[in-house]
């Protein structure tokens, strides 16, 4: 048997356009033409591209801002405390018992995050010079407690110099997602008011205000931040809300006790003749202790004998504006015998005033909340009465004393925005 093995015609691959096959690539010129169409593409784009993350991550900043300021704000509270700035970057961000009053960990402290999370700015590594900054309207007060900046100063000064305006009790939390641009450490009083009032941005990227748009006046370095304001986030912190203003109204006492005996008073007075008061007192009573004496047998008379005026009830004074012109006394009058020799009586009007001894003012101290065995006297030195407007910080508390023995009668909360706090001679009332 013969076998014919016939053999298959040979398939062609059509021709393309140009001679090229379904395998080839593109040429090295091709290559070489598209990428530098994606140079010229990405030269002209990635400027922008770098603009808009930076703002982005700046608008994400500027929204943390102030959820730090409000925890900052409670810790400063609850804590009666000003946080220490403590700018430089070489401070250190842990929480030990020596870094405890910087200001991230104060934050920290009352729902802030962590100390790292508060203290750098989004994007910023732990550890880099890149961190938020704190500034105060009084530097001064950094680190203080409430106990140490508020009431009258020792040396009479007050702690605020315009309480209508407390200007002082203001705080700015200033930031940047931007490496490259520097934030001084501190800040003028100017710089501060400055950033404060005047801050705000212009189309050019620069501060908006021609007058006031001078990169100087705000602290910052022109060479590095000119064109980009937008990349500065400022958290404005105010805290005259905080400022209680409290009347205090304080007038001396009488220093005699109940039952004070001023003694017995010599002389014979017409029998029911003799009585005794106050004057430029009220609410005070006087007793008589007396008792009868015969001075004639035939015909029989009695005579009536002073043997002691006791104060029985303090009173208040009536006049606040007490002086040597009308002072608080007791006076008693009668009608006084006198037997000269021959035995024949006269009867004259005898007048006889005592003096009531005034105590000093009540006392009243700042308590210091960090140590109770602290106070500050709010007391003027020299002064019949007392009535002026102090201002505190909200929470703080005053120490309450009677005049008398200089006992402690009481503790004042400061928890309102106006109170009223008198002592009426007698008590605290309030």
């Amino acid at each position: 048997m013969t076998f014919i093995l016939k053999s298959q015609p040979q398939r062609t691959e059509p021709s393309r356009p140009g001679g090229r096959s379904r395998r080839s690539g593109f040429t090295l010129l091709e290559l070489i033409g598209v990428m530098v169409v994606i140079a010229i593409l990405a030269a002209a784009v990635l400027p922008s591209t770098i603009d808009l993350i930076q703002v982005q991550r700046s608008v994400n900043e500027g929204a943390e801002l102030p959820k730090i300021a409000e925890a900052l704000k409670r810790g400063i509270l609850r804590e009666q405390r000003f946080p220490d700035d403590q700018n430089a970057a070489t401070a250190a961000t842990d929480g030990n018992a020596a870094n405890a009053a910087f200001w991230w960990n104060l934050a920290a402290r009352h729902g802030g995050g962590s100390a790292n999370t508060v203290r750098y700015p989004l994007g910023a590594r732990p550890g880099s010079d890149n961190t938020r900054k704190l500034y105060f309207a009084e530097p001064a007060w950094a680190g203080q407690g409430f106990f140490e900046v508020t009431g009258d100063k020792e040396d009479g000064t007050p702690w605020l110099s315009d309480p209508q305006d407390p200007k002082k009790l203001r705080l700015l939390l200033v930031s940047t997602s931007s490496s490259d641009l520097p934030l001084p450490d501190s800040l003028t009083t100017n710089q501060f008011d400055a950033l404060w009032d005047d801050w705000a941005i212009g189309n050019d990227g620069d501060p908006a205000t021609p007058a006031t748009g001078v990169w100087a006046n705000y602290g910052l370095s022109a060479a590095a931040w000119t064109g980009r304001a937008p990349e500065l986030n400022v958290q404005r912190i105010d805290l005259r809300d905080w400022v209680s203003t409290v009347v205090i109204e304080n007038r001396r006492a009488i220093l005699e006790a109940s039952g004070e005996n001023f003694g017995n008073l010599s002389g014979d007075w017409a029998r029911g003749s003799v009585y005794a008061y106050t004057e430029n007192v009220v609410g005070a009573d006087v007793i008589l202790q007396t008792s009868h004496v015969s001075v004639s047998n035939n015909p029989p008379n009695f005579t009536t004998r002073v043997d002691g005026v006791v104060l029985s009830q303090r009173g208040i004074i009536m006049d606040a504006s007490v002086d040597d012109d009308n002072p608080p006394l007791i006076r008693v009058e009668g009608n006084e015998v006198n037997v000269n020799q021959d035995g024949e009586q006269t009867i004259t009007l005898r007048e006889v005033e005592l003096d009531l001894q005034l105590t000093e003012l009540a006392p009243l101290a700042l308590i210091n909340s960090s140590n109770t065995t602290e106070t500050r006297n709010l007391n003027p030195e020299s002064a019949t009465i007392y009535s002026d407007k102090l201002y505190f910080l909200f929470g703080q508390e005053l120490l309450l004393g009677e005049p008398w023995g200089e006992s402690e009668v009481g503790i004042f909360t400061i928890d309102k925005p106006f109170s009223t706090l008198r002592f009426d001679g007698l008590q605290w009332q309030y």
